[in-house]
């Protein structure tokens, strides 16, 4: 008997999905679908054996029989003997189409009768449903946290990430770095190696608990040697995540509150440039910065279309425009560098912008949404300024203490910097490269109020970049491009 429960246990990999966050790995993988655990309970011998096949059938390990034989034996199991593994197992069966047709009803009224038969995993396969908005139905934050919640209060490990998942990043629930890292360290006392990353996550971030970067490389290590990816990945990484915080004095250091505030829906249109900058999930961590620039057009009665260009990418989009000034986005996708999710760029949608419009000011929050991880971004700010120039001339008091000129660009080993400073100050060089990371920084040392060119030679590979110069209390922005040498 205790070989047959092992052998069952040893199936509970079927419909396993991997799901990185952030981003983002950040996310370390809104786990799996669970379909069973240590705890499942003995049952009769020859109905043991039937689900054990069933189970293989599905997952095209043994294919002398049909899914929808196997679905039949899940149902038979289910039905008659209350078994709450094969309830679990034919939950997800409706959920993905196994043996089926699809059918979310069905899948969430197994999936819940699983609950209720006392098998706790099943709630992390509830929650992820509603979580990815899975099978059709509407996504929903507050039901996936609900189930992840009764998930971990049962003593499930895998939920219990799940629920500090959800702290972690304020999805269906009050973000809360301290309640998500207590939920974590409880997984990593059962060795959850997604646990383990993220609890090492919370202490080199300092979120929720105090800053250690010893316990953090301890953590990190542990969820590497069980080969979880995302741990190894940040373990490469030299510095957290929000390490531009203290850096940076030229943005707000926490996220600001943006009502949308406009006397004259015609004064968002025209052409803005300034700079966004991402927070971490609480808004109170800077953890990268780009300059962007926006045409904002009219396009019928309450519509806008337009272009932004963030950083190096450029992104069209239309926009409905609402009488109190914010723009919801019907198109617009951009790809982002995304530091958790290395060599590859992130997909996003745009979905609204509020906006705080003030003669030819604009202060604004930025929404977007992961199409890949199905989840929203981190807060962005924007600043803008209306671009009155019609030519490169640093003339206007406004612009010419914000603005650097890079030639030539793109440059193949070095470039002349040209930019003006308002008074007498120490610049300070900084290049970033499409994900945030600080790639070079150097000290101009003393300089007077008035114009300057300024040879640079930055050792950086090929590829595009962010320079930026702090002067005093103004920082000058503008992209440049490595096309040889390194």
């Amino acid at each position: 008997m205790t070989k047959r429960i092992v052998t069952i246990v040893l199936m509970s990999a079927l419909f396993t999905i991997l799901k990185l966050f952030e981003s983002r790995a950040l996310h370390a993988m809104a786990v799996m679908l669970v379909c069973g655990s240590s705890t499942l309970q003995a049952v009769e011998v020859n109905k043991t054996d039937s689900i054990v096949h069933a189970v293989k059938v599905l997952k095209d390990i043994e294919t002398d029989q049909s899914k929808e034989w196997a679905v039949e034996q899940l149902r038979n199991a289910a039905e008659n003997d209350t078994m709450a593994y094969a309830m679990n197992v034919l939950g997800l069966a409706y959920m993905s189409g196994a043996g089926v047709e699809k059918d979310s009803t069905l899948a969430i009224s197994w999936l819940e009768k699983a609950v209720e038969n006392g098998y706790s995993e099943a709630c992390h396969n509830l929650g992820i449903f509603y979580k990815d908005g899975k099978c059709g139905v509407r996504q929903d934050f507050v039901k996936a946290y609900n189930a992840f919640q009764q998930g971990a209060t049962a003593g499930s490990v895998t939920c219990k990430y799940d629920v500090g998942f959800m702290l972690y990043k304020g999805l269906g629930c009050q973000q809360d770095y301290v309640s998500a890292a207590e939920w974590f360290r409880q997984g990593a006392e059962a060795n959850n190696s997604a646990s383990l990353y993220m609890l090492g996550l919370c202490y080199r971030n300092g979120y929720g608990v105090q800053q250690d970067t010893v316990q953090a490389r301890q953590l990190l290590n542990r969820s590497a040697l069980l080969s979880f990816r995302p741990a190894i990945e940040e373990l490469c990484r030299p510095y957290p995540e929000n390490y531009l915080h203290e850096t940076n004095e030229s943005v707000p250091a926490t996220m600001p509150d943006i009502a949308p505030e406009v006397n004259d829906t015609s004064l968002i249109y025209g052409r803005y440039q300034g700079f966004i900058v991402m927070y971490d999930w609480s808004g109170r961590y800077i953890i990268g910065e780009k300059p962007v620039t926006v045409q904002i057009d009219r396009y019928g009665v309450g519509k806008a279309l337009g272009v932004m260009v963030l950083g190096g990418d450029s992104i069209d989009f239309k926009a409905d425009v609402t009488p109190d000034g914010r723009l919801l986005f019907s198109d617009g996708r951009l790809l982002l560098n995304e530091r958790y999710n290395p060599g590859r760029k992130v997909n996003y949608k745009m979905e609204s912008a509020t906006l705080d419009v003030w003669q030819d000011r604009v202060l604004g929050r930025l929404c977007l949404y992961s199409l890949k991880l199905k989840e929203p971004e981190r807060p962005m700010y924007m600043e803008l300024s209306r671009n009155t120039l019609q030519n490169d001339i640093l003339t206007t008091e406004e612009e010419r203490f914000t603005r650097i000129y890079a030639t030539p660009n793109p440059f193949d080993n070095d470039f002349t910097a040209t930019f003006e400073l308002k008074d007498p100050c120490v610049p300070q060089v900084r290049i970033f490269d499409q994900s945030g990371v600080l790639v070079y920084s150097s000290s101009l040392g003393q300089m007077e109020s008035g114009r300057h060119q300024v040879n640079l030679m930055p050792n950086v590979k090929k590829g595009t970049y962010v320079l930026n110069i702090k002067a005093g209390t103004h920082v000058l922005r503008t992209i440049i491009v490595k096309k040889g040498g390194a």
